[in-house]
């Protein structure tokens, strides 16, 4: 096989085309989160601490597929914005639990019109059976390479 084509191989790289649909994905949902002062990554944030009680930074990096560290600073963006609550555990000090404050349910209010407006219109693009399935694959995927990158 020429170089060019082992090269032409990498145009079906699910990486590189994750990479490429997440990148232009993020810019256009900031950009429509503008008017409301929030980026993409911190209204996902929010959204999943909202919809749980008092989690933890562990439990949400595990939930998320994050590294600790990285949610850690996220979350301290989020808390000097007033959008979440950070208190210590009552029964382990260790633990930080994290909680949307008032004005975090504020914001999120404020931007999930946004989010639904272009969620809507992804949908009406590709049809509901088409996102379904294509969620349904991206959770394959991570399921698949939790398991194989996992010792």
């Amino acid at each position: 096989m020429s170089n060019l084509k082992k090269i032409e191989n990498v145009k079906s790289c699910v990486c590189r085309n994750l990479r490429m649909t997440t990148r232009i994905t993020t810019q256009y949902f900031d950009q429509i989160f503008q008017t409301v002062g929030i980026p993409a990554a911190q209204f996902s944030l929010l959204s999943d601490i909202a919809s749980r009680e008092n989690v933890t930074i562990t439990e949400l990096a595990e939930i998320l597929l994050m590294d600790q560290t990285t949610v850690t600073r996220n979350i301290e963006i989020l808390r000097k914005k007033g959008y979440v609550l950070v208190r210590t555990d009552d029964n382990d000090s260790r633990r930080k639990c994290i909680s949307i404050s008032d004005s975090g349910l504020q914001k999120l209010n404020e931007a999930m019109p946004k989010w639904n407006e272009v969620q809507t219109l992804i949908e009406q693009e590709i049809g509901t059976e088409k996102l379904e399935e294509f969620l349904k694959t991206l959770a394959q995927i991570q399921k698949f390479i939790n398991k194989v990158s996992t010792p």
